[in-house]
């Protein structure tokens, strides 16, 4: 990672957040990397539920997004938090929708975490 950023994670914003305790930072990264509650299918099975228009589904999709958009935030993964926070938006019903699109984000979503992950193990290596 050069001069502490890369494509996916902006050390530098987040060790700013952090008052520069790197210490702390890696403490955050193994936590996201430990994170045992944040499963793809279930990303995908609250996305189903909130096209079918289950709104206590909604809420938890909400929730759930919410926790993961949280999480990068804190850590610099500002392209994984950005796409969390549209379909945050979106469970939220924030605005208007093509319910075909959460889909499609959803799957942007878990590429974006999947490659966030290969990039923080890098990191904490």
């Amino acid at each position: 990672m050069e001069n502490g950023t890369s494509n996916l994670i902006d050390l530098r914003e987040a060790l700013d957040r952090l008052d520069d305790d790197m210490g702390l930072y890696m403490i955050l990264v193994d936590a996201f990397l430990q994170d045992t509650v944040f499963k793809d299918e279930r990303l995908r099975e609250l996305e189903v539920a909130f096209r079918r228009s289950n709104s206590k589904e909604s809420l938890e999709a909400a929730q759930y997004i919410h926790r993961l958009k949280g999480a990068a935030r804190q850590l610099g993964a500002n392209p994984l938090a950005a796409e969390a926070q549209k379909l945050e938006d979106i469970f939220r019903n924030k605005g208007t929708v093509n319910l075909q699109d959460t889909e499609t984000l959803v799957e942007v979503i878990l590429d974006l975490h999947k490659k966030t992950v290969e990039e923080l193990r890098k990191l904490s290596q």
